[in-house]
């Protein structure tokens, strides 16, 4: 995506984040304010339940429907009924208070929750992985503003306007979100991938347990987080009485919230996920809240409930949200769509009905009893959410490489094919050749030496520099004597007849693993023979050729160090036990990628690289075309990583996918040592990349894809 398209994607983002975070504040106080101005404070954990029965049914619905017409469509026309909802509400709330006031609790929980959690997952499918995390901070960070304008408009409107006012706002507000999602999906830059089938939200979580983990951590946070919030407001019906001043009240607590949260993921969301990670910036979130559930036990005051209370809204709004939605860009669209909302919405709710039951229950047993033991209670809810919050780590990198493996079958990158059937993107990518004379210079003919015996006569005629004396006596070889194996070794740099001598190396291999670990490394060696001794020391399963292809990693010659790379790569296909010590690759790996840029891209390899050879190329497709320099550095981190998830993100960033790109860039972000990923990305931003594809050049990509598939199948059979 160019840098224009995704800062007006982002800023159309930022501004529709911030309607609906502005209704979502003040909803809250206007719903507060109704409900505890009509019922007694004893009837709260009832509506809670209520609302958490509502919600459940309809985030049930809302799946459904995303699943079936995708966020595009259906999150708008949500937040169109929802305005036209409390538009009546606002008509009829002086005749009906105490229904209008229920009515209105139940729809704002269920319907904000709902159309909040929509919001994310139509944000999540516009935006690849990796411009999702650069950006989806200054979308919440937007949010968080857009919050602040809302109590303050809550707070405004109840100071000059009778009570049902507020809600004739939180309609207008509605239906400018409407307006601003329309816009949204049309908006340049956005990623427009094939609506995908279907899939049932049992069969989703069955599947992943990563999503189960991220259910587990919303409804237990949810939670504990209602304990605080009950003890909260009845300290403020206490305090502040009913009606207007409790709902002004309600309007600067959360507006001063708000605005401790803004300046909290303005200038801690981004260090927290680059620093911190993903799961230890969700973390904050139950860590506050266990350390405010004890500070409330110890000091049972309405201060210290509402201290608690507001450091919880203020970590969840910065850096809980901007880590937790981030958790799910990876995720499939079809499966995101089934499961987003009810983990959203359903486990958010039955968190919510979780706390109140609580509440409930020691209200039954005794009411001095939710100001202590409930507040123990919540703190274990917090302790059991911040161990699921730690396992999240991992389950991500997989769903990562999931998410990449299924990106790229849906674009036809596994499947092998000639030029013709390489994906267009891959097609435009070029690499410049070696020159013809650096290719086919032969290097200078061997010196002749005379000697008596038949070892000497050997050598006589292999340093004879006739091509077919030699070549006669490479095929009479075999098993080599260990003088001859030296000579034979030299005779690699004689293009003219190397692969002979290459091939009498590979049959005597086992036996010569030594010397030709000792040409290998030794600097004054030929720079033809020891670019060309690590393809037969890839062949050999012996610790020493381990060792030896490792030390020449470290060659001053870049074409060295790359077969050498990619032999280490063939022999740990070959013998996935095979040991290579990972802090050994990192050394060299930074070592590699502290070269300038100049240098990095000038890298080129000499000798010719063919189908069939001792090891598999990373991609078929690319093996002229890629970069070289960074299909070495795939091969050594593939030496101490996945291999199969490597290749398909080195293949995806070299395409034109942007979807693709952006989940390759964010796997290997979480695979990638501390000490090497920047000087990575400051290499990985060399690569070329194709235009953007149109649909009609996609959909051609595809069919000349499988035609030369089909090709391949016939002409197996």
């Amino acid at each position: 995506m160019d840098k224009w398209n995704s800062d007006n994607l982002t800023r159309q983002a930022m501004l529709c984040a911030a309607i609906a975070m502005a209704h979502q504040v003040a909803s809250k106080a206007t719903r507060d304010a109704l409900f505890l101005g009509a019922f007694p404070s004893s009837d709260l954990p009832r509506i809670v339940i209520a609302g958490a029965a509502a919600s459940l049914a309809l985030g049930w619905a809302f799946s459904r429907l995303l699943s079936a017409f995708g966020p595009r469509r259906v999150v708008p026309a949500g937040f169109v009924l929802s305005a036209l909802v409390q538009a009546l509400a606002w008509r009829f709330q002086p005749e009906f208070p105490k229904l209008v006031a229920a009515g209105m609790y139940l729809h704002l929980v269920a319907f904000g929750a709902v159309l909040l959690s929509g919001f994310w997952s139509m944000s999540s499918e516009l935006f690849d992985a990796r411009t999702a995390k650069l950006r989806f901070g200054r979308i919440a960070g937007a949010g968080t503003a857009g919050g602040i304008a809302g109590g303050i408009m809550a707070e405004r409107v109840a100071a000059w306007f009778p009570q049902e006012f507020s809600l004739l706002m939180l309609a207008m507000l509605h239906l400018a979100a409407a307006a601003g999602l329309v816009v949204l999906r049309r908006a340049p830059g956005a990623v427009r991938p094939a609506e995908p089938e279907a899939v049932p939200a049992r069969e989703v979580f069955r599947q992943a347990p990563y999503l189960r983990y991220l259910a587990g951590l919303v409804l237990l946070g949810t939670a504990s987080a209602a304990v605080l919030d009950y003890l909260f407001k009845v300290g403020a019906a206490e305090t502040f009485g009913r009606g207007a001043n409790l709902l002004r009240f309600f309007a600067i607590f959360y507006t001063c919230a708000q605005i401790l949260t803004f300046l909290t993921q303005t200038f801690l969301t981004r260090p927290a996920l680059e620093k911190l990670g993903l799961s230890r910036t969700v973390a904050t979130l139950p860590v506050a809240v266990g350390l405010g559930g004890m500070a409330a036990l110890s000091f049972p005051v309405f201060g210290a409930y509402a201290l608690a209370r507001g450091l919880e809204q203020i970590l969840r709004g910065s850096l809980f949200r901007s880590g937790y939605e981030l958790f799910y860009n990876p995720v499939p669209a079809a499966e995101k769509r089934s499961a987003k909302t009810l983990i959203d919405v359903g486990c958010d709710r039955m968190g919510d009905a979780l706390g109140a039951g609580v509440v409930q229950l020691f209200l039954l047993l005794g009411p001095s009893l939710v100001r202590s033991e409930a507040l123990g209670v919540t703190i274990g809810f917090a302790v059991a959410a911040l161990w699921l919050a730690m396992r999240l780590d991992k389950a991500y990198s997989l769903i990562l490489e999931r998410s990449l493996v299924s990106r790229a079958e849906e674009l036809d990158l596994l499947t092998g094919g000639d030029a013709d059937g390489m994906p267009m993107s891959m097609q435009t990518i070029t690499v410049a050749r070696p020159r013809r004379s650096q290719q086919e210079r032969p290097a200078p003919k061997p010196e002749m030496r005379a000697e008596g015996d038949e070892v000497l006569e050997s050598l006589r005629v292999l340093r004879s520099g006739d091509v077919g004396r030699v070549r006669s006596e490479l095929r009479r070889l075999p098993p080599l004597d260990g003088v001859q194996a030296a000579q034979v070794i030299r005779l690699l740099a004689w293009d003219l007849v190397s692969s002979d001598a290459r091939r009498v190396l590979l049959e005597s291999r086992d036996r010569l693993v030594g010397v030709m670990v000792d040409h290998l490394t030794d600097p004054d060696e030929d720079f033809a023979v020891r670019r060309r001794l690590p393809r037969i020391l890839a062949h050999c399963d012996n610790p020493r050729a381990v060792m030896g292809l490792l030390l020449g990693l470290q060659d001053a010659r870049f074409e060295v160090r790359f077969n050498c790379g990619r032999s280490l790569d063939a022999v740990k296909q070959r013998n996935p036990e095979t040991e290579i010590p990972e802090e050994a690759v990192h050394a060299i790996l930074e070592r590699e990628l502290s070269a300038s840029r100049t240098i990095w891209e000038s890298y080129r390899l000499l000798d010719r690289r063919e189908a069939g050879e001792e090891y598999e190329f990373l991609d078929d497709n690319l093996r002229e075309r890629a970069n070289q320099s960074m299909e070495h550095v795939f091969s050594l981190l593939a030496l101490v990583l996945p291999r199969e998830p490597l290749k398909i993100a080195f293949q995806a960033l070299h395409t034109d996918d942007r979807m693709l790109r952006g989940l390759a860039r964010e796997y290997m972000d979480t695979l990638l040592p501390d000490e090497v990923k920047e000087k990575f990305w400051t290499m990985v931003e060399a690569i070329p990349t194709a235009e953007a594809a149109t649909p009609a050049e996609t959909l051609e990509r595809l069919v000349r894809s499988s035609h030369t598939l089909l090709r391949k199948r016939a002409g197996a059979e």
